[in-house]
């Protein structure tokens, strides 16, 4: 079923994103509806393709004709010595309606298959629009999440600096143990300085895809349905990606394009028969006297009218080698296109495959990434006792903490690859649309929002660092 680019996303999502305050994905995509260039770009370039149907029936329709001349004529007759001089205008109104013509059937045939790829790109287009919104929204939320990690990881360790060192001026610990700490401290620095610019690359890249400034927007809820693939067999995602995507539909279209192109160049070679009904009035005006002139004063060799109607055959019979070879060549593009074909559904199958495994990966690895926080919170938790009593040293204290903050990113990660991943599949298969981002929209949390420009970097972080930190 062909859509229309004119029916908007705000009309879909509008009433869904009047509820809150903070900006959330609903409105995101609507500002980016409205601004992004390549979605505005693919709906005027749909928009463009609608013509070719009209083009591809030109020819089968009535073609009418007009043309009008004014001459000034010399002409001499030398046997009797007769100069004539004189003026004429010649309107000339022809109609021709082609009865047989091979080619152009099959030109506007190629016209509706040029419709059919151009909708399918469109389709294409669209989900791409989808994909980039939500890579948008969350890719802040993610960078977000990141610098925020970073610095609680930052804090912890500069607080581990402080204890070792206090430890060392009173002689617990050797001064390798402080040099150790230091290390680790400065390199969180150094990814602390990459994640603020990671934050503020994602924030400029959301700006630039909607054309505005955003000041709030709403985060990710903390207990999402993250249960993977629904339907849950692989086979009905391939089955529905080999008919639905939009990359195969083009591809089978343009099989019939070529094969269309194929006919219509053999259609070239054929016999073209057309109606042909003329009108042409002419006037004669002479410079002088007609007698002087020469041309009879018969005033009806002064203005003349012509009507004629009739049929035309005509086919072409040698074009040095250029019909035959156009038709050799529609031919073996035609068998190209079906390879291209085959060599499509092959690699949708592929990628639906492995969309479907991913995702349902994700599924499993957020439930492993909750369980790991966990794990190396304990882990933390024993390692700094261990140091307490010396049997463990700053080294594995620092590394302890290090994993906890790595697994507490890897899991806000998890959740935000399975949101993107999850709308990579419903693409495989066609069926990616603008609802999905509205049902995306309700994982979001009305009470818990990002001011984008003035984050509270220092709360968040001390939040998270006070959650890690070891039992002493």
């Amino acid at each position: 079923m062909k859509r229309s680019p004119a029916t908007p996303l705000v009309l879909l999502l509008t009433s869904l994103a009047s509820a809150v305050q903070a900006a959330d994905l609903t409105e995101v995509a609507n500002a980016a509806w409205s601004y992004d260039g390549t979605w505005r770009a693919a709906r005027m370039n749909w928009n463009a393709d609608q013509e070719l149907m009209v083009q591809g029936r030109a020819a089968l329709f009535p073609n009418v004709s007009a043309s009008y001349g004014r001459y000034d004529n010399d002409r001499e007759i030398e046997d009797i010595n007769v100069d004539q001089n004189y003026g004429s205008e010649v309107s000339t109104f022809t109609l021709t309606q082609p009865l047989f013509r091979v080619d152009a059937w099959y030109g506007y045939k190629e016209a509706q298959s040029s419709t059919d790829i151009a909708q399918a790109n469109f389709e294409q287009a669209r989900q791409d629009f989808v994909l980039r919104v939500a890579q948008g929204y969350f890719g802040v939320l993610r960078a977000w999440d990141t610098w925020v990690s970073a610095k609680a990881e930052e804090k912890a360790i500069g607080r581990q600096l402080e204890q070792t060192q206090e430890r060392f001026d009173v002689g617990l610990v050797p001064a390798t143990d402080v040099e150790e700490a230091q290390a680790t401290y400065d390199l969180t620095q150094v990814n602390l300085i990459v994640a603020r610019q990671q934050y503020d690359i994602a924030r400029d890249q959301l700006e630039t895809l909607t054309g505005q400034q955003w000041q709030t927007l709403l985060e990710l809820r903390d207990e999402l349905p993250m249960e993977g693939p629904q339907p849950t067999d692989m086979n009905d995602w391939i089955e529905k990606a080999k008919v639905q995507n939009p990359q195969v539909q083009a591809a089978l279209y343009n099989t019939e394009l070529t094969e269309n192109t194929a006919k219509r160049q053999l259609g070239a070679q054929l016999p073209q028969v057309q109606l042909v009904a003329q009108y042409q009035h002419s006037h004669l005006s002479p410079d002088e006297d007609p007698n002087a002139s020469g041309i009879n004063s018969n005033s009806s060799l002064f203005d003349t009218q012509n009507r004629q109607i009739g049929v035309e055959v005509s086919m072409p019979l040698f074009q040095g080698g250029g019909l035959n070879s156009r038709r050799k060549e529609a031919y073996l593009r035609a068998d190209a296109a079906d390879f291209q074909y085959d060599q499509a559904v092959r690699d949708i199958v592929q990628q639906a495959r492995s969309a479907y495994r991913t995702v349902e990966a994700d599924a499993l690895r957020i439930k492993a990434r909750q369980q790991a926080i966990r794990s190396t919170r304990s882990a933390l938790d024993a390692t700094q006792s261990g140091y307490e009593v010396g049997t463990r040293n700053v080294v594995d204290v620092l590394n302890a903490q290090r994993a906890l903050f790595a697994a507490e990113r890897d899991y806000a990660n998890a959740r935000y690859d399975y949101i993107i991943n999850s709308l990579t599949l419903k693409s495989t298969t066609g069926d990616l649309q603008q609802g999905d981002l509205a049902a995306v929209n309700n994982w979001l949390a009305p009470d818990q929002t990002l001011d984008l420009y003035n984050p509270d970097l220092e709360g968040q972080s001390e939040e998270m660092m006070e959650e890690n930190s070891p039992i002493n």
